[in-house]
Formats: structure tokens, sequence, C-alpha cells
């Protein structure tokens, strides 16, 4: 039995029959060899589309095939090929990457591309520290010369991506966290507010600190206007988004470099300038960007301010004006009346309980020696060092309990090999170790007070202990070695020497006197001692004075050299 033909087929022979003749049946194909010489065969006008079916026979269901596993059924399936990752070329032709170690040094690399015609860049933060990726489209040779120049490792990019001579892809440079100028110029360090005269200021600060703000601005003479604005971070949303007040400082000329100084000292208090290429970009004063104003432009929306400060106290900020600047509120200007006589204490709980002053060390403190602290076991070795050299004839010892105070007015102990080095630390004859100063930091008012310095003694402080040493008497140091009493001296005549003498007298005609009325000699002693007092307690002048009566001429030079140097350093 036939089988039905299939619908495809019963199309193809309706095509085939609406083509031909009726009653016509096609002619076959015969394939023969061509005769030599003979033309090529032309292609009919219009061949069928299809070959023709032959008659009397059945549906055409091509050849016959069989299905079969390429591998033997035991054999594990080869592992499949990852397929390979397409990634399409960047937008920009980045032909050079600079690896900065700090975000400074990529600012100013920006400036030297672009006075070199390489205005294009892209700055990524790599993750894990503080360093900065620098891609430009300058050509390797020119960019590695400015990249290095400004402290970068220069790593130019090869075609394929890569990095030459450094790890990873230009790929993953890309996916890094993308840096603006502003996140670069956020991530500067801190310096001192340069002098430039600046005749605008604007000065953001924690609310408790906006009366002191004010008046000091005040006092200084500049004018002073208030904003209201909201605030809230920069990048992503913050849900910490409150109002504050923002501070407008505009001076007749410039605001004054002091009143900068001051507000920038203060702590949560960020004093701004605006910049020269966009007014509504903020800048801390303490921010010194190594590029100019033109190159800091940043798209800041209309109706916005940004605000770039010190990133550990808060990150950029995005201020907000709620309505037009207003003069200063009263409350801020108005001085609080002063209290009561019987209330000029301070409140309790204001003191810090319990304060002990401690000597501590410090590495930055004086090191020049004024006097040296001994103790009772020193004292022999001070015996033996002393005699011959000018410091035992100079010095002076104040005895204490157990420690004595050596004084000399030249400054010849800092070479004593023994004892504790003491610096005058003042104000008066208060002397502190060496190396040493005083914690809590305490005032020259404040000292005078503690230690009440009176001028009838001198106090020592040092690691360990506190003394107070009267400055009446002082020992001469040279009494270590010296006897007690004076020496005894023979004196008068003999026998031989009176009749000597009654002979002059007798040619002479003159009365000589066996026992000549003695002369009053002056003693430096006094005199040194004098001006080794006046020295511990300060007083250079009178220590000068001293020394001119004690014949020491040169030392007096120095008192009044150093009485100089204290009276221009008095504000």
């Amino acid at each position: 039995m036939d089988r039905p033909e299939s619908p495809l087929r019963r199309l193809l022979n309706r095509i085939n029959s609406e083509s031909g003749t009726a009653g016509t049946p096609p002619t076959p194909f015969v394939a023969r060899p061509a005769t030599r010489a003979a033309p090529p065969p032309t292609a009919p006008a219009h061949p069928p589309a299809y070959p023709p079916r032959q008659p009397g026979t059945g549906s055409d269901h091509g050849i016959r095939f069989s299905v079969r596993p390429a591998r033997p059924p035991d054999e594990d399936a080869p592992a499949p090929v990852p397929p390979v990752p397409y990634s399409p070329p960047p937008a920009v032709d980045w032909r050079i990457a600079g690896r900065f170690p700090a975000a400074h040094r990529a600012l100013g690399a920006i400036e030297a591309l672009r006075n070199a015609g390489a205005a294009e860049w892209s700055c990524h933060a790599e993750p894990g520290g503080g360093t900065v990726w620098l891609l430009s489209v300058i050509g390797p040779a020119v960019g590695a010369e400015l990249l290095s120049l400004h402290g970068a490792e220069a790593l130019p990019i090869l075609p394929h991506g890569a990095l030459a001579g450094g790890p990873g892809q230009l790929a993953d440079v890309l996916s890094w966290p993308r840096l603006d100028v502003v996140d670069l110029v956020s991530r500067l360090p801190l310096a001192p507010p340069a002098s430039t005269a600046r005749r605008t200021l604007h000065v953001l600060t924690a609310p408790q600190l906006l009366p002191s703000v004010v008046r000091q601005a005040l006092a200084f003479g500049v004018e002073v206007s208030t904003l209201a604005v909201r605030v809230r971070a920069l990048e992503g949303t913050d849900p910490a988004e409150r109002e504050t007040t923002l501070v407008s400082l505009e001076g007749p000329d410039a605001v004054p470099h002091a009143l900068t100084v001051a507000l920038s000292a203060l702590p949560r208090t960020a004093v701004c300038r605006p910049v020269v290429s966009c007014e509504r970009l903020l800048l801390d004063v303490r921010l010194h960007p190594p590029v100019p104003d033109a190159l800091l432009y940043s798209p800041v929306p209309e109706g916005e301010l940004w605000l770039v400060g010190d990133r550990e106290e808060w990150p950029p900020l995005r201020l907000e004006p709620l309505g037009s600047p207003a003069p200063v509120p009263a409350r801020l200007v108005g001085v609080p009346p002063e209290p009561p006589a019987s209330t000029r204490e301070l409140p309790e709980g204001a003191r810090e309980p319990s304060v002990e002053v401690r000597v501590v060390a410090d590495a930055d403190a004086g090191t020049a020696v004024d006097a040296v602290l001994l103790h009772d076991d020193e004292l022999p070795l001070l015996r033996r060092y002393l005699p011959g050299r000018p410091l035992g004839e100079a010095a002076f010892l104040l005895p204490g309990p157990g420690c004595h105070l050596l004084l000399e007015p030249a400054g010849l102990a800092r070479d004593l090999p023994f004892g504790i080095p003491l610096r005058r630390l003042g104000p008066g004859s208060l002397f502190l170790e060496c190396s040493h100063t005083l914690a809590p930091p305490l005032p020259p008012s404040a000292r005078a007070r503690l230690f009440a310095l009176d001028g009838t003694s001198a106090v020592v402080c040092w690691h360990g202990g506190r003394h107070r040493f009267p400055l009446t008497p002082m020992v001469p140091a040279w009494a270590l070695w010296t006897p007690p009493d004076p020496v005894e001296v023979s004196s008068g005549l003999s026998k031989a020497g009176r009749e000597l003498l009654d002979a002059l007298e007798t040619l002479a005609g003159t009365t000589t006197s066996p026992h000549p009325t003695p002369n009053t000699l002056h003693d430096p002693g006094e005199a040194l001692e004098r001006a080794t007092r006046l020295r511990a307690l300060g007083d250079h002048e009178g220590a000068a004075e001293a020394y001119r009566s004690a014949g020491d001429l040169l030392e007096a030079a120095r008192r009044y050299e150093a009485a100089a140097l204290d009276a221009t350093e008095e504000p």
C-alpha cells in the first residue's frame, strides 16, 4: 500500500503543475560530454525551481541515515571549554597610567598634562589604601616623563589592555571608584592658612561656637551675615541631614589673616573661600591645591553650595540654602550680663578633679643647662672635679636636705659629667629638669602662683621630686676643697730687721710704723654671688651690673645681650 504524500510534497507538485502544460510529461535532463571546440551551453531563461517529479514513482523520502554515538559509552565527556569573554574596547584611547602614592601629586600631574595638551584624564582610587591611579591620552614617551616628575610610577598601556611592567589590566583600573577634582582636593593634607588676602570667607561651625565666631569677627571690624542651610553628604544619601547656619565674612579690603588663623583653629569649624572659577564651590583655607583655581571647576548645581574641608571632621558636604543672607541675629551678638560678685566662681564640676602637676619627658623641650642638682653622694665627685677649672671659681652651692643646687653665672655647668642638668623655666627662679616639661602645661602666671615664686628662693622640679632652696646664703663651690679657717701667716720683724729700719729712719729723718694701716680690698666673690642670685631670678640687667662690679666685663656684656633679647620677646 502506498504511503500518502506529505503536505510539503503536495505543495511542490502543485507549483510544478502550474508552471508546465497540462498533459505534457516533463522532459528529463541527460548529461553528455560536450564536443571539443563547441560553445558552452546556455542556461534556460527560467530554470525550474525544483527537479521534475517522474511519473509513477512514490514519495521522495531522502537518503537513509543512522545515528550512533560519537564515542564509546564508557568514555567521559570532555571538560567544557569556557567561553572567551569579549571586552569591548574603551570609549577613550587611554595610552598611559600613573600610580601615585598621594592625591596631591596626582593633582599636580593633571595640571602638567593639561599644559601639555592632554586635557582628558580619569582618576581612580585603588582599593585598600591611599594609592591613586591617573589615566591619560598623552603619548607614552612624554607621559612617562611628566608622570615620573610628579612622583608616579608610569605604566604604558598596551593595545590589548595590559599595563606594561605592572600587574592587572586597564579594565581593573577602570572598575575602581572614580575620583573627580573634589575627591582629589578633599584628600590633600591640611596646612596652616596662607596669608593671601581674601575679601570674602564662609564659616561653617558647630552651633555652640557660633556666638564666639560672630563676636571675634565683629571685633576685627568685619561685616558678618548669616545664611540658613540644609547640610548633607555630597556623595550618596545622608539620612542625618540637618539644618545649620553658614556665617559669611566680608572685609572692606580683606578679612584679617589673624582672624582666619584664629577661626581655623576652632574644632568642628571650616573656614572656606570661594573658588575663583566656581563661586559655589567652597574650599577650606587649610587646603592648598597645587593647581590654579581654573582646574578646580566642578559642576555645582544651581541653588547649592559644595563645601570641601577636613575629611576627618566631615566628608565633602552639600549645602542647600533655605533663604537669603540675613543680618546677624541679636542672640549671637549680645554679650551676657556680668554675673554678681558672689557668683564669680567656676561652677561645680568645671575644674579637673585631683589634678597633679607632673614632670614628664618631652623630646622638644629645651636642653640648655642653667644649673645642676647634686645629691649627697655626688659632692665628693664634685670636690675632685672642680679644682683648677673655671667652673670651680664661679660656681655656688645652695645646700638642701639630701640634694644641693649648683648655680653658676657663666653657663659652664653644661660640661659637668654628673648630676641632674636643669634649665630655668621661669618666671623667676623656677628650674626644671632638661628635656622635660610640666603636665598639664602651665602658663607663666600659673607657675608663679602654684609654685609661690617670690624672689627669695629657687624651686627645682625634676623627675622624682620637687624642692625649694633659699637663695641666701650661697656657699662658694671652692669651699669643698679649701680649709675652713684662714691660713696662719707669720708677721713682725726680727732684731736685725728692726735695726735696719731704725738706721733708715735716722738717715731719712722720718718715723716708720712697724704696723702700717691696712687697705680695704674689693672682694669679687660678693659681686659674683650677687650676679649668680640675680641670674637665677632671671634679672639679666641686674646680673650684668653685678658682673661689671666684679670685673667680668665679658659676662656683663652677655647678660646685657640676654636682657635685650628678653625685651624684644615681650608683647
